[in-house]
């Protein structure tokens, strides 16, 4: 179980993660700290998963995460948050006006993700108050949030301590669907991707003397599998200015994941990570990887990228005993997972994605004993990731 807390660092209120015990601590041999994050795509909310998560009068959405609960043990847990949390006052909806129960903030605590993403397009489906409330829902649950920040102080960055290290986010959107006016200084505002907003954003966030800066996107065109002249562009805006993980949402699909050199050591760009979770089917819409970013902190040293990895999973969509069932599933082949239940011919789908998937971004089959694949390793810096596959299908 993770605890959260906030503290006042450097004058500025700035959110802290605290985990028990000495998981992801220094190594006994050479004193370096060492740290995981992870990264999962689109977590969406479709009629069809509200469907499989009513029961009665309450609703339940801890079973569609279940499968994979160990790839996110012993990390710091980022995602996408693309839907929100407007309150029963409004009608429950998946697309194109996203609103979902409370109780999937439960369901994601439950997973432990730690830190979600909030500048999307659909951030504002329901409107301001909707938004406002999806940072308070977000806030009991002890989830961190940013790419909302307040009109007197836009583009703040997110500083969070995790496994020795401290981390800055910031975290940006192209726009949203429902444009609205908004002029109180107390309201929140979307941080929206402008060059003047990224150099600003990254100069701030270097402030907090974080030992990683990660750049959280959402850009780029749905379901395309390459990314666009502007995230490219973006992104080594992003390397310029000092970020050391660049990370993208809303293709819906998977978009390469490139590892390259920089004065600071090994950055890395994942274009797009596709959906986590979602109802759309169509191929390869229902597919995606959560990355890992192994980082190491040497005495005297500065932190660096040690290891590059993904875990392939695939939704799972079918009807048992007269319901509607929605799974992410493991589709690799390592790890511990529990598969127990799940209709064979449903893991053989899961296993031919995440095969697909694991080619289009050129993974080797090294893995390690939680369930990731090898892309790169520092023990092997030139070996870069070379699709095997023009598409992730």
């Amino acid at each position: 179980m993770k605890f959260l807390r906030t503290v006042l660092t450097a004058g500025v209120w700035a959110a802290v993660l605290l985990l028990p015990g000495s998981v992801l601590s220094a190594s006994e041999n050479d004193g370096a700290v060492r740290a995981r994050v992870v990264f999962v795509g689109d977590i969406m909310v479709h009629d069809q998963q509200l469907e499989a998560a009513r029961w009665g009068a309450s609703w339940d959405f801890k079973p569609q995460f279940h499968r994979v609960r160990p790839l996110f043990r012993n990390s710091l847990s980022v995602g996408n948050l693309e839907t929100l949390f407007g309150g029963d006052g409004k009608n429950f909806t998946g697309y194109p006006l996203f609103n979902t129960p409370d109780e999937l903030a439960s369901a994601l605590a439950d997973l432990e993700i730690d830190v979600l993403m909030l500048a999307n397009n659909h951030i504002l489906d329901q409107g301001l108050d909707a938004a406002l409330r999806t940072t308070k829902v977000l806030d009991d649950a002890g989830i961190l949030w940013t790419g909302l920040s307040q009109q007197d102080d836009p583009d703040a960055p997110l500083t969070v301590e995790h496994g020795g290290l401290r981390w800055a986010f910031v975290n940006y959107s192209y726009g949203t669907n429902i444009n609205r006016s908004l002029t109180k200084p107390e309201d929140l505002k979307l941080n929206v991707i402008t060059d003047e907003a990224i150099v600003s954003g990254l100069k701030r966030a270097s402030e907090h003397e974080p030992d990683i800066t990660v750049a959280f996107f959402h850009w780029g065109a749905e379901y395309h599998h390459s990314p666009s002249k502007s995230q490219k562009r973006a992104a080594a805006l992003c390397l310029e200015n000092g970020a050391d993980l660049v990370i993208g949402a809303h293709p819906h699909v998977l978009q390469p994941i490139e590892v390259t050199s920089t004065d600071k050591g090994y950055a890395v760009v994942a274009y797009s990570l596709g959906n986590f979770v979602s109802y759309q089917r169509t191929t390869p819409r229902e597919r995606s990887v959560i990355l890992a970013v192994d980082v190491e902190k040497k005495p005297n040293g500065r932190a660096v990228v040690s290891r590059v990895s993904v875990a392939p999973t695939w939704v799972s969509a079918r009807r048992e005993g007269g319901r509607r069932k929605i799974e992410v599933v493991y589709a690799g082949s390592g790890g511990q997972f529990n598969h127990a239940g799940l209709p064979a011919g449903e893991l053989t789908s899961a296993r031919r994605a995440g095969g697909m998937a694991l080619d289009f971004l050129g993974a080797s089959a090294e893995l390690d004993s939680d369930g990731f694949y090898t892309l790169w390793d520092a023990l092997s810096p030139d070996i870069l990731p070379e699709s095997r596959r023009a598409k992730p299908e």
